[in-house]
């Protein structure tokens, strides 16, 4: 054996360098499996959360219908998207949604918007305005909201004839964001 041989200087270095890359490739790791055990656990309504405060646009399909904006407001199963010169509210059970992501948090917040779609329609009565409800099939119903009940709504359209709408029918709500 030789014992005076000295060692390399560099195999210190190397190991050290060799530990710390695996530790931080165990800590990656780590962090993408809680990251996706969150996202496992998350709802729809978590998910609206998440978009107001990240400041993400989003395209929605919905019935036939289509809008695409930055989701501005969420509640437990809807979100609201502002457009150009138009904002639509949408049940989220009710849509197909596709995500982009933002440059970073918006700064925005989901809090003070009403908590429910059923509390967002009596909002949509109180105002009178005219909104334009979104249907299965592409069809869509103008007028304003009159009454809100927990299974159906009466507005008056256009032509001044009261019409009478289940809840489970409406898939959204389009309005003018000009006014507002």
């Amino acid at each position: 054996m030789d014992y005076e041989r000295q060692p390399d200087p560099n195999l210190a270095s190397e190991l050290r360098q060799g530990a710390g890359r695996e530790w931080a490739e165990e800590a990656a790791e780590d962090e993408r499996l809680t990251e996706l055990h969150r996202r496992r656990r998350m709802t729809l309504a978590d998910l609206g959360r998440e978009f107001v405060n990240k400041g993400d646009r989003v395209s929605v399909e919905f019935g036939g219908h289509s809008f695409s904006g930055a989701v501005s407001q969420a509640g437990e199963d809807y979100v609201s998207i502002e457009g150009p010169g138009q904002a639509a509210d949408v049940r989220l059970a009710e849509a197909r949604w596709s995500v982009l992501p933002s440059d970073g948090p918006s700064g925005r917040s989901h809090v003070g918007g009403a908590e429910t779609f059923k509390a967002l329609l009596d909002e949509h009565s109180a105002s009178q305005k005219v909104v334009r409800l979104a249907l299965p099939g592409g069809d869509m119903v103008i007028g304003a909201v009159g009454v809100v009940t927990d299974d159906h709504i009466e507005m008056t359209d256009v032509d001044e004839r009261r019409l009478i709408v289940p809840m489970s029918m409406i898939l959204g709500v389009v309005r003018s964001s000009v006014s507002q």
